[in-house]
């Protein structure tokens, strides 16, 4: 019998590590049924997006890439420091999660409700999300952190025709990759997506040898994107 591995179709990628949560990102915002496919400035206008975790790597690369293309961005944070961070991101309006009633805020910023939710803790987020979701709206999840199981009321979501996308680059296929590395380059010279804190993002870094270290930090919930400096 002849073995055979598998081989993710995965093509080279020119964008730098710190960089590639916009891949993942623009991913998020291009998957809707009725669009846009590809990100420019004025393709989300009229747009209502909720960048999840905005304070984290790829929500803060969805609040950028989202107002960059036009849309009106709104963040859920967890306390004052992550909404200044989603706010020095580009954030129209911030919302803390942990208080008052985060839907009435939401609902309050748009009526009609959210055309796109970026989700990065999908079992926690879900009924805030429907909550505040339009009919035929997108939610496009990346991650569940806090590892919460993911429980559908599929009558809700037939009523309002729910897009319920999972995304991970690694098989989004080669045209996915290619647009989004495409259109994350534009936004680059256009310098839509900068980094660092003063842009609600601090860089965290390690060098090589505390790679063990850059792990703890991620494991503890460190604000920001650690990175490991493999260069001497």
């Amino acid at each position: 019998m002849v073995r055979r591995r598998f081989v993710p179709d995965v093509a080279p990628c020119p964008i730098g590590g710190r960089h590639r949560p916009a891949l993942t990102a623009h991913r998020a915002l291009t998957v809707a049924e009725d669009g846009p496919h590809r990100l420019r400035p004025g393709a989300l206008d009229g747009k209502v997006v909720l960048a999840a975790g905005g304070a984290g790597a790829v929500g803060h690369a969805v609040i950028q890439l989202a107002r960059w293309a036009g849309a009106t961005v709104i963040s859920t944070v967890s306390g004052p420091e992550k909404a200044t961070l989603a706010t020095a991101a580009g954030a129209h309006h911030t919302i803390n999660y942990r208080e008052g009633d985060p839907t009435a805020a939401i609902r309050a910023i748009t009526p009609a409700g959210v055309d796109i939710v970026a989700e990065v803790a999908l079992g926690a987020n879900l009924a805030l999300d429907l909550a505040v979701l339009r009919t035929c709206g997108t939610i496009a999840t990346y991650a569940n952190e806090g590892g919460h199981a993911v429980e559908l009321n599929v009558g809700q979501n037939m009523v309002l025709n729910t897009r319920l996308q999972f995304l991970v680059l690694y098989t989004a296929g080669p045209q996915a990759r290619a647009a989004a590395v495409e259109d994350v380059t534009a936004a680059l010279h256009d310098g839509a997506l900068p980094v660092g804190e003063e842009h609600g993002l601090a860089l965290l870094r390690f060098p090589l040898h505390r790679t063990a270290d850059a792990h703890r930090a991620v494991e503890a919930g460190a604000v920001g994107k650690v990175l490991v400096d493999v260069t001497p």
